[in-house]
């Protein structure tokens, strides 16, 4: 390979704040975000979204580079702008001391961010923390659609937990704990428990200036609002904090994990703090509620010590055996911890990304010089890779790869030797030979000024070693698949984003199309939610319980591990169907049909088990809904003793009402003419009139307050708020409370697993 296989260049106004890892990375949404001075931007790949071209970013390819196999890469964007940041802190106002002085306060910038696991928004997406010049940190979310919409800021975090001192002046000490240097959002837990509860167990840790390390996590207040609560502190250094890092949490058994943070200072010393939770059973008048209990503790261990090196970047890697590596940059050092100490590296420029290749135990880390260096074994004994070794994976070919890339991009032929391409951040794409990166074009030796307004970096996607191969695509849909679980929180949108990368070319699909069905037609294992059981409640219909309620849905319909793995054998299906000749698409075709009818069975017992639990809060408004759960019910043979449960509920209920005679039918909006229920995803009248049913709740869809799937494009009703003051948009045999609370609790598609996106 003696080209770089360029995917994609991206034009991006700004520069990014210093060249590090945080700079470019990825949400578990499938989303890469990149981070200059005056905007956040958050790009999404086209693979897998169904997105209209018209949306596409325009790229600045050079020419050429449209090859042959998949070709170009798409990508969607939205941007987060500095003017929407607000109002700023006055730092002076609560402390004059010089100790206490905000020099970023002049220029003020976006400094850092870091992303939270998905699924723990208000719409199932994740969230970022964003960090400014300011020493203030802010929490962001997509307000419709997370792909090209808008994203706002949901709160100025605040809850600062005042760490006790005997500090002479404790106004300065309160000031500095205030004022945050470092953020790292933690992946999500996994207590080991099916289904999973709906609780989230990762924690954003906090670093600031009186060298506290604060935890805390997002709080669901209400089924719209979410705020950070502040969890617990543990003093780290008297220096501050400005590097931290997570690493992946270990669960020892079930309902328990355990993590490590590592926290750097400006002098160069690391320290190591333990965390470990424990998943807790409340008291809950409905349904099981879980908390979580947290403890801390500073470790004796240091993988650095005070030698006056500043680390420009901190990762942790999990390398063969489940080992956590930490890995850290100092000016001339890459060290690595508990492994060999140190590798000297060929020149002084700081760290900006890293890059874990699980297959060939080799860790990748880009320099901000434009050079990529390969240590190897890293695991086992650490090494910088020699030019002779195998495949295009050392340093000199992987270096020459991204100058080329360079050279192509800029300008070719008018470029000269003192022309640099000043990498900002990097990052693995696909986990092999495909890599993203972020470039500025500098000139170091014209020692001239560029005001940030005529900085532009440049996002690239590019292959630099023949790496995807047949064999890894295989290997890696059967790794997805196998190890998936549902309390990582991920969207498959997100898991399969290597996997879509390598097929989407036609001819590859074609080629391994008898592999993918082999695959995707592996049995799963019996559902384990055929064996639900719920208490029925005879209390008060109150708030709380129909949190619980909501609670309990969200638990038993994406709490499942085998469940979550169907989804994703769904959308992957779906994704090779859309890539193959007509002739062979009915094998796909098989595999959706198989997977959607056990999906189906399950989603309508769980939704039948959670009717007969509320026996007596069915009322006349509840009927038209249960109706049709139990006309869908009666399809299945194997749902006849719930069903027959739910008549037994419906008639303690409704005495004097007929069962026999009520139905399922709605009336057209259009003519009102009846519209029989013989279509789960569409509904069409006598007089030709067709519509599209709620894929949730199976009403007819005449509102435009709906949302939509990102990979399959179902469509559903959007969820009213309780309090709602609004106009209801829900048709008038949908309107109420079981209907409400199924629609708040189902957020992500209960097909494909992917987020909804409101379009209007």
């Amino acid at each position: 390979m003696n080209e770089p296989f360029i995917r994609s260049a991206i034009p991006l106004p700004g520069v990014a704040p210093f060249p590090s890892a945080n700079v470019l990375q990825w949400t578990d949404d499938g989303q890469v975000v990149v981070v200059t001075t005056k905007n956040i931007y958050i790009l999404s790949p086209s693979s897998g979204t169904q997105a209209d071209t018209s949306s596409f970013v325009k790229q600045s390819l050079p020419d050429g580079t449209l090859v042959e196999r998949q070709g170009i890469l798409h990508w969607l964007r939205t941007v987060i702008e500095w003017d929407a940041v607000g109002e700023l802190r006055q730092w002076p106002i609560a402390c004059q001391e010089w100790a206490a002085v905000s020099l970023g306060s002049l220029d003020p910038c976006f400094r850092s961010v870091t992303c939270s696991p998905s699924n723990i928004s208000v719409h199932a997406s994740c969230v970022l923390a964003v960090l400014t010049s300011n020493l203030q940190v802010s929490l962001w979310c997509p307000a419709k659609n997370m792909l090209t919409g808008k994203w706002t800021k949901i709160e100025d975090f605040t809850d600062v937990h005042y760490y006790p001192s005997d500090a002479a002046n404790q106004a300065l000490f309160r000031t500095l704990q205030e004022q945050i240097t470092s953020i790292s959002w933690s992946l999500q837990t996994d207590f080991l428990v099916s289904p999973m509860p709906v609780v989230d167990g990762s924690l954003l840790a906090i670093g600031s200036r009186a060298g506290i390390l604060s935890f805390v996590r997002l709080i669901r207040n209400t089924a719209a609002e979410s705020t950070l609560r502040h969890v617990t502190s543990v003093p780290v250094s008297d220096r501050w904090i400005i590097q931290l890092a997570w690493s992946p949490w270990k669960s020892s058994c079930p309902g328990q994990c355990q993590a490590y943070v590592a926290c750097g200072d400006p002098a160069g010393s690391i320290k190591i703090v333990e965390v470990s939770q424990v998943l807790q059973q409340n008291p809950s008048p409905f349904s099981a509620d879980f908390g979580i209990a947290i403890e801390c503790k500073l470790l004796d261990v240091a993988p650095s010590s005070v030698d006056g090196k500043a680390m420009t970047s901190m990762k942790w890697v999990q390398a063969h055996g489940d080992i956590p590596y930490l890995v850290f940059g100092t000016p001339g050092e890459l060290h690595i911890w508990p492994s060999k100490p140190d590798i000297g590296s060929s020149c002084f420029a700081p760290l900006s990304g890293f890059a874990y290749n699980h297959r060939h135990d080799t860790l990748v880390a880009s320099l901000a010089d434009g050079s990529f260096h390969v240590v190897k074994n890293l695991s086992k004994d650490p090494a910088l890779a020699s030019p002779a070794d195998e495949i295009g994976l050392t340093t000199e070919a992987m270096t020459a790869m991204v100058r080329s890339a360079f050279n192509k991009v800029e300008g070719g032929d008018a470029l000269r030797r003192t022309d640099v391409n000043r990498v900002d951040g990097m990052t693995t794409y696909d986990g092999e030979s495909t890599y993203t990166w972020i470039h500025e074009h500098t000139r170091p030796t014209d020692f001239d000024y560029k005001h940030d307004a005529k900085h532009t970096s440049t996002l690239i996607v590019a292959e630099l070693w023949p790496g995807s191969t047949d064999d890894f695509v295989l290997t890696e849909l059967v790794r997805i698949i196998t190890n998936t679980r549902a309390s990582t929180g991920e969207a498959p949108i997100g898991l399969l984003r290597a996997v879509w990368l390598h097929l989407q070319d036609p001819e590859r699909v074609s080629r391994l199309r008898d592999q993918i069905v082999q695959i995707l037609h592996q049995p799963e294992l019996p559902d384990p939610g055929t064996a639900l059981v719920l208490p029925a409640w005879a209390g008060e219909l109150s708030s709380q319980v129909r949190d619980e309620f909501v609670r309990s849905l969200r638990t038993h319909l994406f709490g499942w591990d085998n469940l979550h793995r169907l989804r994703v054998k769904f959308y992957i299906a779906m994704f090779c169907k859309a890539r193959v000749v007509p002739e062979v698409q009915n094998q796909f075709d098989g595999i959706m049909a198989s997977v959607t009818t056990i999906l189906r069975f399950h989603v309508l017992f769980v939704l039948m088990r959670h009717i007969t639990a509320m026996p007596v809060h069915i009322s006349e408004n509840e009927v038209p809904f249960v109706l049709r759960i139990v006309a869908q019910g009666l399809e299945m043979s194997d749902l006849a003793t719930a069903v027959q449960e739910v008549f037994v509920t419906l008639n303690g209920r409704l005495p004097s009402q007929n069962l026999d005679v009520l139905s399922a039918d709605e009336l057209c909006p259009a003519c009102h003419a009846p519209v029989p229920f013989n279509d789960i995803n569409t509904a069409v009248c006598a007089n030709g009139h067709s519509w599209q049913r709620c894929s949730i709740t199976s009403f007819i869809l005449s509102t435009p307050m709906v949302r939509t799937c990102l990979g399959c494009r179902r469509k559903a009703f959007m969820p009213r708020p309780r309090a709602a003051t609004s106009p209801n948009w829900l048709p008038i045999p949908a309107r109420s409370w079981l209907v409400e609370d199924l629609l708040e609790a189902v957020r992500r598609c209960l097909y494909c697993g992917n987020n909804f996106v409101t379009l209007v």
